[in-house]
């Protein structure tokens, strides 16, 4: 157990809506605790890796994408830009924060968002694409996720994404660089211990399934983690 679900239920449970999309994923995305960084490419370079994503899902399956579920949707973010920007009309989200699902359902018109843990992720309905975007970090540990991973795959029809893995064979060097940045790390983080995972746990997960599959590095350079993470691509 960390102490994890007690930073996210201090996060805002409510923001002010307005119609410019970028203004919105901004505040969204902030709400979901990407505001520690201040640089002015910060939130652009953000947006643009969700169109990298979005890109990758729309070549990597047989048929478009018309339905969205996320593992974690925090504020709603990714399912708000999967409906303003990919025309998504279906759209279903879960996260352990009674806070930010409050916040998800001020700006999803959806009625499928709950809250409740990811390993209890229901198998119906079913959705073209079920994503977890920077999440499997705060799992437990690697077989919680790796059983989060088996939910995922038994939801989809077409697709499964994870992004932002933390690379266990880059855990002491991502541990090094980030005290490099942060004072008295350590103390800051005490109890929000992050889940480092092997690329190996993935593939054979893929293989076992009869599934494609690729990893992909996020292009991101303004944001701290990004060196140090992989993402998840997996095809049904």
């Amino acid at each position: 157990m960390n102490d994890w679900k007690n930073v996210w239920e201090k996060r805002p449970g409510s923001v002010e809506t307005t119609e410019d999309v970028f203004d919105m994923f901004c505040k969204l995305k902030a709400a979901d605790g990407f505001d520690v960084q201040t640089s002015e490419n910060y939130y652009p370079e953000m947006l643009q890796q969700w169109k990298d994503m979005n890109e990758a899902i729309k070549n990597g399956v047989k048929t478009p994408v018309r339905s969205v579920y996320e593992v974690g949707c925090g504020s709603g973010v990714n399912l708000y830009l999967f409906h303003q920007l990919a025309g998504m009309e279906s759209l279903g989200g879960m996260d352990y924060s009674e806070s930010l699902v409050r916040l998800a359902k001020q700006v999803l018109n959806t009625a499928d968002i709950i809250c409740d843990e990811a390993i209890r992720l229901r198998e119906s309905p079913k959705y073209d694409l079920v994503l977890s975007d920077s999440v499997f970090q705060y799992f437990y540990d690697e077989a919680y996720g790796m059983k989060v991973l088996e939910k995922m795959y038994q939801k989809a029809e077409q697709a499964v994404v994870i992004t932002e893995i933390h690379d266990a064979a880059r855990r002491e060097e991502h541990l090094e660089y980030r005290r490099s940045l942060v004072e008295d790390y350590d103390e800051k983080y005490k109890g929000l211990d992050k889940t480092y995972y092997s690329k190996e746990a993935f593939a054979e997960f893929a293989e076992q399934h009869g599934c494609r599959y690729e990893f992909l590095k996020p292009k991101n350079d303004a944001y701290w983690n990004n060196e140090f993470v992989f993402d998840f691509y997996l095809y049904l």
